[in-house]
């Protein structure tokens, strides 16, 4: 019997030897798989943390260039609001000026001299047609260059403010054309 026990211990020690090494084995195995989920979890935090810096940087740079673009325009917009005022204002005093003269002047000849009062009422209608055309078509003008494009908005206004100018010169030459004509006669 020594021997039947014998040789049931050393089939105990080598199950317990092989027992021993399937848990260690099983351990190192765990060991490995928790770390290579912290490392694969790691890496993950790592590129989702650079991807939302950059995404960050570009929102913040796309943010600050459509500031400064919407500043540029708004200040675009105030330059051609405080010039237009400043050409209307200019405009409405030459236009009380030389009118008025031309009213005072028209109801004195008409006073003395009854065969020209049709005459002083067509000059005076074709003067006011002439600025109600000049007022359309330079109110025309700004609103096509509001209407057009964004990329070309501030070349556009460019535009229209020399072509108000334009127009109010043109008008005033030809509101001092009257005057002058009207002192030939």
């Amino acid at each position: 019997m020594t021997n039947l026990e014998n040789e049931n211990i050393k089939q105990s020690n080598n199950t317990k030897e092989e027992t021993g090494k399937f848990l260690d084995q099983q351990r190192q195995q765990i060991e490995n798989t928790a770390s290579n989920i912290s490392d694969t979890t790691n890496k993950v935090t790592n590129s989702v943390n650079e991807y939302q810096q950059t995404n960050r940087a570009i929102l913040d740079k796309s943010i600050d260039t459509s500031n400064k673009y919407q500043q540029e325009t708004n200040n675009s917009i105030q330059s051609i609001t405080n010039n237009t005022i400043e050409l209307q204002k200019n405009f409405a005093n030459t236009f009380q000026s030389v009118f008025s003269k031309f009213i005072d002047n028209t109801s004195k000849s008409y006073w003395n001299n009854n065969l020209y009062p049709q005459r002083y009422t067509d000059v005076y209608n074709k003067t006011n047609q002439n600025v109600t055309d000049n007022t359309v078509n330079a109110t025309r003008r700004i609103n096509d260059v509001v209407l057009a494009s964004a990329e070309t908005f501030n070349k556009s206004l460019e535009i229209a403010q020399k072509y108000y100018n334009e127009i109010a010169q043109n008008y005033l030459n030809f509101v001092n054309k009257i005057e002058k004509s009207y002192h030939n006669h």
